[in-house]
């Protein structure tokens, strides 16, 4: 028996060994999640699965409702030592927690399914409730009211606390300013532009967390703003960055920053191909959201985002370097929505990209001296829904790095007719997913090189190669509604204009895509989405700073505005798009729209603050008091009496001519008063 049994071990040792072993089956390992405003990023490890055919299906719904929707699946990562499956829930709600379930597959074996509960995080909220002081420049004092403005930051800084907005009236407010006294995550500490006039600051140090900036303005600074000892959750809105070099700069770090509706107009012209002066410096940090701000006059737009950063809506063009200098991103960097035209080198920079997946989703790319993509060092990314526009070739080198991805929707559009794709010798992987894309080459021969090989259309190059089996061609002309809007005339570094190119509804790009769950859920028509950026038929997205909320109206009276001491005016007042209001004085809270009776005994000024979403509004009014007058009035002159009858006296008399401020008279018969009268004669019938 023992003889048998050491026999069948080293048979089945043998056929182990002469055999080819299988793919290992997939082993699920840690997992971890994390959530900007907007979005949700999952990361999965996994061990084995050497052939990468691992799968995580992706379904989530808001917590506790009832249907699942489908999210793109998470992309298969194998670079830079990481080994996971790893990637995005995209468009989602603000402060919303959400059920997220994964489940992992494997056709060699293995698998796992995982839920998940995840919040995204707040849309940043101006406090309610809190103080409001007023500000203006100076070096000291004040208290903060409206009469006693605080005369500095500095000042105003020694009495705050979270939750306070400090109104920050126009003026210049000389060197450099550290914001250095903190908010909480509930309450920022707010320091906003009162919009009387610029608030002008020669540079910003942040060196606080949960702090606001808003309608701010940087001139002429080598670094407009400065982040210190890494400061979380900031807020910079709406504000103006001009002649700098560096205008948002995390020079020490920070995560978790909401950057938006900023303008930056940089020291860098597009046609100096600089590599030097940044818009936005991110500094490889994370959690932050990026938008809508416009960019231009700068080396690279936006730049070094780590992990977990939302960019959209940004309107960036005419930068001597890239539009977005992705470099040194890793899992689930998001770039959707923006309109970045004339990056004389390249759009979006790869260089290095050190992890994946990168979201690079309905942009419109428009003109680059190199590429749209600057290719170097790259992993994973998800390239869907682009409008991309060039010269004449699409790009100048390292095609292949295209093969790390999954493509669908995009449109490739050579201006002058231009080859497509040089993919030289290489040949795709096990990485690569590209079809569905639209392409216009022109009348060139050359559109495709692939495996070392010309091909002169697809069909023969999907054929050879298996790419773009549902690709097709377009038409520059016929594809968009308003390609000459664009007055594209001349390669970079020469600008082109800045609007949203639509679609023709009879053109060659609508109704032709790929449906990708979560990312074209609107499309129209026959149930099938447009390739580009824009879907027919719906409204272009918005690039650059929104339109802000209108600031509250007011108006603010007093009737009668002269009174006399010990009189009384009645003060009258009505607001919109305000959420409080406040009369100084010691009134205090009012309501939105209202009066209010006041006996003031000298003359005052009173001031009401509207605060609404939009900003505040002051309005104030005078109530001039006359004194007292202490002082007795001289005797009436020419007191005559006329006998009309036995029964009737007319009396008559003369003012004194300095009899200024006399109320009336009183009448005396035998020095006993018998009336009172105001004019100047009485008639006694006594």
């Amino acid at each position: 028996m023992k003889i048998k049994s050491l026999f069948l071990f080293l048979l089945f040792s043998f056929l182990a060994l002469s055999f080819p072993r299988a793919a290992s089956a997939v082993a699920p390992g840690a997992l971890r999640s994390y959530s900007t405003i907007y979005s949700i990023g999952v990361e999965w490890d996994v061990t084995d699965d050497p052939n990468h055919n691992a799968a995580v299906g992706v379904e989530y719904r808001v917590q506790d409702s009832s249907a699942w929707n489908a999210g793109l699946p998470l992309t298969r990562v194998d670079y830079n030592g990481a080994n996971m499956l790893a990637g995005s829930i995209l468009f989602l709600n603000p402060n919303t927690t959400y059920e997220v379930k994964l489940t992992l597959s494997d056709a060699d074996g293995g698998g796992d399914t995982r839920t998940l509960i995840v919040t995204t995080r707040k849309l940043p909220a101006l406090p309610a409730g809190g103080r409001t002081f007023h500000v203006v420049a100076g070096t000291g004092g004040g208290d903060g009211s409206s009469d006693n403005p605080f005369k500095g930051v500095a000042a105003a800084q020694s009495a705050s606390q979270p939750g306070d907005t400090f109104l920050l009236h126009g003026g210049s407010y000389g060197g450099r300013i550290r914001f250095d006294k903190p908010g909480t995550a509930e309450s920022y500490l707010v320091w906003k532009g009162a919009g009387d006039g610029e608030v002008l600051m020669d540079g910003i140090d942040i060196a606080a967390s949960h702090i606001w900036l808003e309608n701010i303005t940087v001139r002429n600074q080598a670094y407009a703003t400065f982040s210190i000892n890494a400061p979380e959750n900031v807020v910079v809105k709406g504000c103006g960055f001009y002649n700098n070099h560096y205008s948002i700069y995390l020079q020490q770090g920070g995560k978790d920053w909401y950057i938006a509706d900023n303008t930056i107009v940089g020291d860098t012209p597009a046609a100096s191909e600089s590599f030097d002066g940044e818009g936005i410096e991110l500094n490889i940090t994370s959690g932050h959201t990026v938008a809508h701000n416009s960019i231009t006059n700068v080396s690279d737009g936006i730049s070094y985002p780590s992990t977990n950063v939302d960019i959209f809506g940004n309107d960036i063009f005419d930068t001597s370097d890239d539009g977005i200098e992705a470099d040194n991103g890793r899992a689930n960097v998001r770039m959707w929505g923006n309109r970045i035209h004339n990056a004389v080198h390249n759009a979006i920079s790869f260089q290095p990209q050190s992890g994946g997946p990168w979201y690079i989703i309905r942009n419109q790319i428009v003109s680059s001296l190199e590429s749209p993509f600057k290719f170097r060092t790259t992993d994973r990314f998800v390239l869907l829904h682009n409008t991309i526009i060039n010269w004449s070739a699409m790009s100048c080198c390292n095609d292949q790095h295209l093969f790390g991805a999954y493509s669908r929707n995009n449109l490739w559009i050579s201006n002058q007719g231009g080859q497509i794709w040089y993919f030289g010798s290489y040949t795709k992987d096990w990485r690569t997913d590209l079809d569905y894309d639209g392409f216009d080459w022109g009348s060139v021969t050359n559109p495709f090189v692939y495996g070392g090989a010309t091909y002169g259309d697809l069909p023969s190059f999907a054929s050879a190669s298996g790419l773009e089996r549902n690709g097709r061609r377009v038409s520059k002309n016929t594809c968009f509604a308003n390609f000459g809007d664009l007055n594209f005339l001349n390669p970079s570094p020469s600008s082109v204009s800045r609007v949203a190119l639509t679609l023709n509804g009879g053109g060659e790009a609508v109704d032709v895509g790929a449906v990708l769950p979560s990312v074209n859920n609107g499309f129209v028509a026959d149930g099938r989405p447009d390739l580009g950026a824009h879907e027919y038929g719906q409204a272009a997205t918005s690039y650059g700073p929104r339109a802000r909320t209108p600031a509250p109206t007011a108006t603010f009276t007093a009737s009668p505005s002269t009174i006399n001491w010990g009189e009384s005016a009645t003060l009258n007042w009505t607001t919109t798009d305000a959420t409080t209001v406040t009369i100084d004085q010691g009134i205090g809270g009012v309501s939105l729209s209202g009066s209010r009776v006041v006996s003031p005994a000298a003359t005052t000024t009173y001031t009401l603050t509207a605060t609404g979403a939009g900003g505040t509004t002051t309005k104030s009014v005078t109530v001039t008091v006359h004194a007292a007058d202490t002082t007795a009035p001289s005797a009436p002159m020419n007191l005559t009496a006329q006998a009309i009858s036995t029964s009737q006296v007319n009396l008559s008399w003369v003012a004194s001519t300095d009899d200024v401020g006399v109320t009336g008279y009183k009448i005396f018969r035998d020095n006993q008063q018998i009336a009172t009268t105001t004019t100047t004669a009485f008639t006694d019938t006594s």
